[in-house]
This record gives structure tokens, sequence and C-alpha cells, in this order.
């Protein structure tokens, strides 16, 4: 059985798909003050429109109704302990296909032991993005997700999440892998993951760098807060 440290990396769906997702812009919810010029309430409108569609844009990448898995990163690890192997000690596999559902099968065929077990998987933040993503573009895809993962309300037991084991039950506790590594002393972020679907795009190998660094920076908090599967 190995142990799987991974992390996905999302972008936005094509711009023709995301414009016909696009919700509807009312002008008559832009407050327009005193403004008495109709040439400038018409600007104010315009510009409020351009808004509207810009911020749909930005987000579109964080919600698998209007976003897409573009890549997903996995330490593979035949031993991981809370002392910790060398950071080279586990296999990298980075899957990024055009075909979302050809990446989606093969990462879920990684989650996958012997005798119909699960392999034990580490992440950050993956019950509350994640595990929720890819589900549901798998079931966008058609693509069959792997008994176990999910038992009812729950996530499987072979699963850990490190944002989860940060907040020790406190929901409103904050830390995103980026401040929690900072505070541990064990690294930082080496880019913005909001520009990792356009850096795909055109640099893949910093893009690839930058998923491996955040997959390093899970490993590490996972052996600071002594977690290990």
């Amino acid at each position: 059985m190995q142990t799987i440290v991974f992390d996905v990396e999302t972008g936005p769906l094509a711009e023709g798909e995301l414009s016909a997702l696009l919700p509807p812009f009312d002008p008559a919810e832009v407050k327009t003050g005193n403004i008495k010029d109709p040439e400038k309430v018409a600007a104010k409108i315009a510009e409020a429109e351009a808004s509207h569609r810009r911020d749909f844009f930005d987000k579109a990448a964080l919600d698998p109704l209007t976003g897409r898995v573009v890549a997903i990163g996995m330490l593979v690890f035949d031993e991981l302990s809370e002392a910790g192997p060398a950071m080279d000690s586990g296999k990298c596999v980075i899957i990024g296909h055009d075909d979302e559902a050809q990446t989606l099968r093969e990462f879920w065929q990684y989650t996958q032991a012997e005798m119909g077990r699960m392999n034990p998987m580490i992440g950050f933040n993956i019950f509350g993005f994640d595990l929720p993503f890819l589900f549901r573009r798998s079931w966008k895809r058609r693509v069959p997700i792997p008994f176990g993962l999910r038992r009812g309300r729950y996530w499987g037991d072979q699963l850990i999440d490190l944002r989860d084991a940060w907040q020790l039950g406190d929901r409103q506790a904050r830390g995103s892998l980026d401040s929690i590594a900072k505070h541990l002393g064990v690294g930082a972020k080496n880019g913005d993951g909001k520009a990792f679907a356009e850096l795909w795009r055109t640099d893949r190998k910093q893009a690839e760098a930058y998923l491996r660094n955040d997959l390093d920076l899970t490993v590490r908090i996972a052996h600071a807060l002594g977690v290990c599967a």
C-alpha cells in the first residue's frame, strides 16, 4: 500500500462555454445616485456590466460548474512516517491532459490499492475543495469514482486533510497552505494558483515546478503536524 500526497489545480472553462453560463446582468440594479447626464449614466452601467462579466470569469476556476481540472500533482510514497522520508523519496507524478476525463480516470486509478482497498491520501483543504471538485467534474465527465472515498455524509478514513487537522475542530481557524507553511518554518509558495491555468498553457516547466513546490509544502506540513497515514 502506498501513501499519496496530492494537489489539484483548476482553471476556467473555455471562454465560449463561460459566456453561455454568464448570469444575466440587470442594469436596474446599478446605483447611479444623483447622476443626471444620460451619457454618464450609460457609462456607469457599462462599467458595472463589464465588472459583472470580469468577476464571473475571475472566479470561474474555483467552481466545478464553470471550471475544470487542469492538472493533478502527486507524491507517491511507499512509506511515510512522522519522521518523514527524504523529500526526493516520493515518486512525483503530474497528470494533466487536454481531455479532462482522462486526467480524472488516471488519478482515480492511483487511489486504488490491492484487494479492493484504497491508498491513504493526504492533502491540504481536500475536504473543502479538491475532493468535491474532483467528484463533481467526474460526475460531469461520467468518470467512475472508486468506492470508499465517500461514506454517506463523511469522507473515508484513509483521507487526511491537513487544513482540517490544523483547525482542531474550529471551523473559524484561518490558515492557507502558504501562511501555515511559513508559520511552521517549512517553506513558502512560489507563485499564485490563480495564474496556474495560463502558466500551464504557456510555460509547462514552470507550472510543474509550482505544483511540485505545493506538494513538497504539503509533505512538510504533514511532518510538522505529526500526521502520517
